[in-house]
């Protein structure tokens, strides 16, 4: 098979008929075979979330329909030009949409929505925005298919809300179909964020999800490569928002980058390096409204030549959560009872320290009344509950060979007048990250960033 090349398209490029234009500018423009991995138009998803976490009555079934209709075919009106294009797009949306409101009116009628009703709701922006794009391709003279990703054959493991792919069962099923696609002469125009799970339910990858598809396609076609596009120049040295001077970082490894990604920079999923990385696929992250940028390149250790700090990740929203009891640090099982339980809540934990008396949990603020009650229940009899806490992680190759870092890090916090609260160094190779009062963060990530890039 000729070389492939997998691109990827955020919603915030895809919100207006201008810059649906522009991502189709993009895609004829390249003349290597190629497939497309698209998420929802910008909001969409959001919208589809907020509508099912309270339960509705048909008119509400039918006022949003209504308006989840309007975005779509305005859209279609804004980027398409040829009546036969446009026309056979709102078709296909109207179609697709026919599968929402069953599902929508069932879940009234029941007054239930569980996991897999979720999971199958959220997902349906991307499968009206691939047939839009698919359409302006088409009219633009490059032959396009809109694809579903649970009817190609994108495997999960079943998990709602958070799958993960099954690359093996993925990679058999979905390169034939895909092959056949690009040897028809057409360019595949694929759903993101989600798959379906062996028994054939649909299940999300979560936030950011279709970065991860997209690294999974390129994984299971051999790609060449994989190209991101957001509408921003790829990773930065520090949020440029509390920092304006943030660099670009031009090269990053595939460790740092989800380590940046899991620890608040929100540029891609952390899970996209993972299919990527076992492929060896080089991933670049360029800006659909500045295609002249070069990006930031993410590729193994090793191949970058650039050893040292590169960024500076924060998270806000976060509470600390400290359970105490007799040797809580010393007995068998413990902690591994304790994160089960926020398993079975859906309580991400990220970051955990513990003492002889003490085991500290960093988890969102939103989950803390969840986590109080489920600790609870299963026998905790003495927790306190800290709130206000963000989290700053310092991120680069070669990190523990930098001796006194830490001393200038803290030194750097200290002048200030920020303190620290829980520590963690050790658990990666390439990163530490510390919390301190979320009302210091940005005080003290300007001061770090100072210390660390000079500006």
């Amino acid at each position: 098979m000729p070389s492939l090349k997998v691109l990827k398209f955020g919603g915030s490029s895809l919100k207006t008929g201008d810059s649906m234009r522009q991502v189709a500018g993009i895609i004829c423009a390249e003349k290597e075979k190629k497939a497309v991995v698209l998420s929802a138009v910008s909001g969409v998803t959001e919208m589809l979330v907020q509508f099912i976490s309270l339960t509705r009555s048909e008119g509400d079934v039918d006022a949003f329909m209504k308006r989840i209709t309007k975005v779509h075919t305005d859209l279609v009106d804004e980027a398409l030009s040829s009546v036969r294009y446009s026309t056979q797009a709102k078709e296909e949306l109207v179609a697709k949409l026919v599968k929402l409101e069953r599902m929508l009116y069932g879940s009234s009628y029941i007054e239930e929505v569980n996991p897999r009703i979720r999971d199958y709701v959220q997902c349906f922006g991307e499968r009206l925005s691939v047939i839009i794009l698919a359409a302006l391709l088409n009219e633009m003279g490059t032959p396009a298919r809109a694809v579903d990703a649970d009817e190609l054959g994108i495997i999960t493991d079943g998990e709602y809300g958070t799958a993960m792919v099954n690359m093996e069962a993925t990679r058999s099923i979905i390169r034939p179909k895909l092959l056949k696609v690009l040897q028809e002469g057409e360019t595949p125009v694929i759903t993101g964020f989600f798959g379906r799970a062996p028994e054939g339910s649909v299940t999300v990858f979560g936030r950011n999800g279709s970065d991860y598809s997209a690294s999974a396609v390129a994984n299971a076609m051999g790609a060449s490569s994989l190209e991101i596009w957001k509408d921003v120049d790829g990773f930065m040295s520090v949020d440029p928002k509390i920092v304006p001077s943030a660099k670009p970082i031009p090269q990053l490894t595939y460790d740092e980058a989800a380590e940046l990604a899991y620890f608040g920079a929100k540029v891609v999923h952390p899970m996209t390096m993972e299919p990527a990385r076992s492929g060896n696929i080089e991933i670049r992250v360029r800006n659909v409204f500045r295609p002249e940028a070069p990006g930031t390149i993410i590729r193994g250790a090793g191949k970058n030549g650039d050893i040292g700090i590169k960024s500076i990740s924060c998270m806000k929203n976060l509470s600390l959560v400290k359970v105490f009891g007799e040797g809580t640090g010393y007995k068998l099982g413990v902690l591994a009872d304790i994160a089960s339980l926020l398993r079975e809540a859906e309580i991400n934990i990220y970051s955990v320290v513990t003492s002889l008396t003490c085991i500290a949990l960093l988890v969102d603020k939103s989950d803390v009344a969840k986590a109080q009650k489920v600790l609870t229940e299963g026998g905790v009899t003495r927790m306190e509950t800290h709130a206000h806490f963000a989290l700053m992680c310092i991120v680069g190759e070669g990190l523990g060979s930098h001796k006194g870092l830490a001393s200038r890090v803290f030194k750097a916090v200290a002048k200030e007048g920020v303190n620290v609260g829980l520590i963690s160094a050790g658990a990666s190779l390439v990163a530490y990250h510390f919390t301190v009062d979320e009302a210091d963060l940005e005080k003290a990530t300007r001061a770090v960033h100072e210390e660390l890039f000079g500006c």
